[in-house]
């Protein structure tokens, strides 16, 4: 009796050590608001999803492999819950698996390339909702931007934050067959600063197309700098393509905490090489926590097209109205986002 005892007290301390060792989170954020759309003399309203943050349902999980080694995954979906469309349990936001250690990490799988993750960093309304500049595929049809957000195959290398300096390196397989046209191949960079309140950070990435003309090159800065009541930002990003393509932006912003809550704003001028088709974007919202995990919001943003250019101003969830040649396009959103 004794022994059986003493073998059950083993086994569940066995059984408790091993589950301090690997943890598994369940995660996700769910978006909704009400949005109406301008441009061209007519109007949208309707719901939208993703105002503030992409709503998203995940799983990510950490095994301590003993002398500092650690390994994780993390699997990542996208929700559509202004219509219950689960279209992205199909893990196409994210979904690697890492070793992790002193030496940084190493990620295999579907991820964010290092290009676009700096301009959603130094857009004060990221990339979600009517107010981002969006500074990423900006060439739109003109090119190969398959890998604009996200690239499949992957491998990255994170380096450790070595006193506030940091690097990724990015490299993905376009999975072509040997001898054959080079697709979709990905190589990209980010390297940076972060400590206190200075925050500064530089981007590349380059995609193959099926010709060099529609070879995809896109480039970034940004930079923050935190003094608590204020803190502006900048973004400089320039993309183009081998057919002599080029688009650059130039977006300062500030966010200003103002009690349980903080005011957003940018302004966004996008420059077509050789061309009157630009655009600006101006943008003003206001986030109010509720708590830690519950945010309510509300942004109004206007598209001021030039030349032939017909940019217009739009969300998930809620197409905009046609925007006509060298006209104008507004949009006004309101929304909560729960965190969990």
């Amino acid at each position: 009796m004794k022994k059986s005892l003493l073998a059950l007290a083993a086994l569940t301390a066995f059984a408790g050590a091993a589950s301090a060792q690997s943890t598994v989170t369940l995660f996700g954020i769910v978006d909704a608001g009400i949005a109406r759309l301008s441009a061209g003399g007519t109007s949208k309203t309707g719901m939208t999803n993703s105002g503030y943050n992409s709503s998203r349902l995940g799983f990510r999980g950490v095994e301590d492999l003993g002398g500092g080694l650690q390994a994780g995954f993390w699997l990542e979906g996208q929700l559509s819950n202004d219509d219950g469309n689960a279209a992205g349990m199909n893990w196409q936001r994210r979904s690697t698996v890492s070793l992790m250690g002193g030496f940084g990490e190493i990620r295999l799988g579907r991820d964010y390339t290092p290009h676009f993750w700096n301009t959603t960093v130094y857009d004060p309304f990221g990339t979600n909702g009517v107010g981002s500049a969006n500074t990423f595929g900006m060439l739109g049809a003109a090119a190969n931007v398959s890998t604009a957000v996200r690239s499949n195959n992957a491998i990255s290398y994170f380096t450790p934050n070595l006193g506030g300096f940091s690097a990724q390196v990015m490299y993905a397989f376009g999975e072509n067959v040997s001898g054959g046209v080079k697709t979709n191949n990905y190589m990209g960079f980010r390297v940076g600063y972060a400590a206190g309140p200075i925050s500064v950070h530089a981007a590349y990435g380059k995609t193959e197309g099926a010709t060099d003309a529609a070879d995809h090159k896109a480039m970034n800065f940004g930079g923050s700098f935190d003094l608590g009541f204020i803190k502006p930002s900048l973004m400089i990003a320039q993309e183009k393509n081998g057919a002599g393509a080029k688009v650059t932006a130039i977006e300062p912003g500030i966010m200003v905490p103002l009690g349980a809550g903080v005011i957003r704003a940018s302004y966004a001028r996008h420059d077509v090489k050789n061309s009157d088709n630009d655009w600006n974007k101006i943008a003003v919202g206001y986030l109010h926590n509720l708590s830690k995990r519950t945010t309510v919001y509300a942004t109004y943003a206007r598209v001021g097209n030039k030349g032939t250019n017909a940019r217009a101003v739009a969300n998930n969830g809620l197409a905009a109205p046609a925007v006509t040649p060298g006209g104008n396009a507004s949009g006004i959103e309101f929304g909560v986002r729960h965190a969990f």
